[in-house]
C-alpha cells in the first residue's frame, strides 16, 4: 500500500542572508505582487511548498535588477530596469521603495469614510441655513488639513494608506498637497459660485476621482504628482488578506 501525500507539507526555508535589506524588501514585494505566499524570518525566507522555483527565480531577478535608481523621467517600476521583463505579471508592480499603489477598492473604502466625514456635517450645516461656502471650508478640514500636516486623511489612515510624491516616495510638500486639494475642490467651488444644485456638485467631485478606476490615480493626483500607496512594504497593515504563510514563521 502506497503512502498518501502529506496534506500539509512543511514550508521550505530559503537563505536570504546574502541580500541587502533593501533587496530583501524588494524580493518580498515582488513575491507579494505575484501572490507567492512567503514571509521573512531572520535571514531566511519561509515559503509555502511548491513555490521554491518561483523564489529562486525571484532572487536571481532581484540580484540582476540591482542598480542605481532610475533617471528622472523613467518609470519607477523596478521590473523595467536594465531591460528586464517582469518576473510576475502584477497589476500593481512595486515602486522604487517596494511599496505598491493602493487598490481601487481600498481607495474606495478610504473615500467612503472621508466622504461621510464631509457630507454629514455639510448637510447639517446647509439645513441649518449656513452659507454654501461652509461646504468648501469643511472640505478643506477633511481633506486638505490632514493631508498637508500628516500625508493622509482619516479615511486613508483607517485603511492603511499614505499619500506620497510620485518622484520622492515621501510625504508631499506643502505646495503639492495644496495643489492636489485645489484640483479636487475646484468642482465644488465652481458649483457653489454658479449656484448649481448639490447633486451636480457631487457628480463633479466624483469625476475628479473617476480615473482611479483604471489608472489608480485621480485627476488631482496627476496634477500634483502624487500617488496613494500602501502604508509599508508589508502591506496596508489593516484588512490585509492572510495567506497560509502567515503562520509559517511560528
Amino acid at each position: 500500500m502506497g503512502t498518501s501525500p502529506d496534506p500539509h507539507p512543511a514550508p521550505q526555508r530559503v537563505a536570504v542572508g546574502h541580500l541587502r535589506p533593501d533587496q530583501v524588501r524588494l524580493l518580498h514585494s515582488v513575491l507579494r505582487a505575484g501572490d507567492v505566499p512567503a514571509v521573512v524570518s531572520g535571514e531566511e525566507l519561509v515559503v509555502a511548498d511548491g513555490h521554491r522555483q518561483e523564489v529562486d527565480d525571484a532572487i536571481r531577478w532581484v540580484l540582476a535588477a540591482d542598480g542605481p535608481p532610475p533617471d528622472e523621467g523613467e518609470d519607477d517600476d523596478p521590473t523595467l530596469r536594465k531591460g528586464l521583463g517582469p518576473l510576475v505579471p502584477p497589476s500593481r508592480p512595486p515602486l522604487r521603495d517596494g511599496r505598491r499603489q493602493a487598490t481601487r477598492y481600498r481607495r474606495l473604502a478610504a473615500g467612503t469614510v472621508d466622504g461621510a466625514l464631509f457630507a454629514v456635517p455639510t448637510l447639517l450645516a446647509v439645513k441649518a441655513g449656513a452659507s454654501p461656502w461652509v461646504a468648501l471650508a469643511l472640505h478643506a478640514a477633511v481633506y486638505a488639513l490632514p493631508t498637508v500636516t500628516y500625508g493622509w486623511t482619516l479615511g486613508k489612515l483607517w485603511t492603511g494608506l499614505r499619500l506620497v510624491g510620485a518622484d520622492t516616495m515621501r510625504a508631499p510638500s506643502l505646495l503639492h498637497a495644496l495643489l492636489r486639494w485645489v484640483v479636487s475642490a475646484a468642482p465644488l467651488a465652481a458649483a457653489i459660485a454658479l449656484g448649481a444644485p448639490g447633486d451636480v456638485a457631487a457628480l463633479a467631485l466624483v469625476a475628479v476621482d473617476l480615473p482611479i478606476l483604471w489608472d489608480l490615480r485621480g485627476l488631482h493626483d496627476r496634477a500634483a504628482g502624487t500617488v496613494v500607496v500602501e502604508r509599508s512594504v508589508g502591506g496596508p497593515g489593516i484588512w490585509v488578506r492572510r495567506h497560509r504563510s502567515a503562520t509559517m514563521a511560528a
